[in-house]
């Protein structure tokens, strides 16, 4: 790794900071990953993390032996120094936990991780203070596992990890059955559409491509489904596809054209009724029912 990279990647810590722990953390794996084992490397690289007042700090804890060598402190050192340069107290350690909230997105077993870790870096005076119920607080994002813990009745904070850690894998096989559900679902909706002839007893394959259509697509092919319901409903059509449909007159009330088309007027109707063509009685029930004009 380049030293620009490696600079660009340090963690930053200023003087408001009160997560030294997580900072420590941090630089440690960055270290780690660098391959970067010389105590006198770290420290340096330590020292860039810092400005101002936290830089003398870190600078004041390098020693010189009785053969005029400089000994570097561990990383622990640096951290108690820092601890104390930011009068960060235990008390003050102990509120952070309590207060510690799971992140979005979080799973529960890499916030248990670095909840043992805040945990373990308290003194053991102070880890009597962290109960069971401060971590179903700070997992209250996460409600099947805070449901778990509580209903489970933990005692320690050990049983609460494993309880919650168990909830989550519960919940994410839940989670895995219904993608593989709606997957399945899915396959066999479009595999009825690609194989029109294959058919089951599976209630995956009861789903047709052409109900499909109609359902969703109730605008398309409106002709085609209108003809289909005539064809099979109606007797005076025809079982091909073109069809023949009577038309009958309401001013003449004969068949084969419209009121539109009827070739007879209101005067040639009163003559038609004279001659007896038409019945006067078939012409009144017509006009009282409106299909013809008073």
């Amino acid at each position: 790794m380049k030293i620009l990279e490696l600079e660009e990647l340090l963690p930053r810590l200023d003087e408001d900071a009160r997560d030294v722990d997580i900072w420590a953390e941090e630089f440690t794996r960055l270290m780690k990953l660098a391959g970067i084992n010389n105590p006198a490397s770290i420290h340096t690289w330590a020292t860039e993390c810092v400005e101002g007042k936290l830089r003398g700090v870190l600078q004041d804890l390098v020693k010189v032996n009785e053969d005029e060598e400089e000994e570097f402190p561990s990383m622990k050192k640096i951290k108690e120094a820092l601890e104390e340069a930011l009068e960060i107290t235990p008390q003050d350690k102990c509120k952070r936990l309590q207060r510690l909230k799971i992140k979005r997105g979080e799973s529960i077993k890499n916030f248990n991780w670095r909840y043992k870790k805040l945990y373990n870096n308290l003194p053991r005076l102070y880890q009597s203070f962290i109960t069971v119920e401060d971590y179903t607080e700070s997992i209250s994002f996460r409600p099947f596992g805070r449901a778990q813990v509580i209903t489970q009745r933990c005692v320690d904070l050990e049983d609460a990890f494993e309880e919650a850690e168990l909830a989550e894998r519960a919940e994410e096989r839940k989670e895995t059955n219904e993608t593989v559900m709606s997957t399945l679902y899915t396959r066999g909706v479009y595999s009825n559409f690609s194989q029109s002839n294959r058919t089951g007893k599976h209630p995956f394959r009861q789903f047709s491509a052409n109900n499909y259509i109609e359902v969703n697509n109730p605008k398309r092919n409106m002709r085609s489904r209108t003809n289909d319901k005539l064809l099979n409903k109606n007797p005076k059509y025809e079982t091909n596809n073109t069809y023949k449909r009577t038309y009958k007159c309401f001013r003449c009330n004969q068949e084969g054209h419209g009121v539109m088309q009827c070739p007879y007027s209101f005067k040639e109707l009163a003559e038609l009724e004279e001659k007896g063509q038409i019945s006067k009685e078939s012409l009144n029930s017509q006009m009282e029912e409106g299909k013809l004009p008073l």
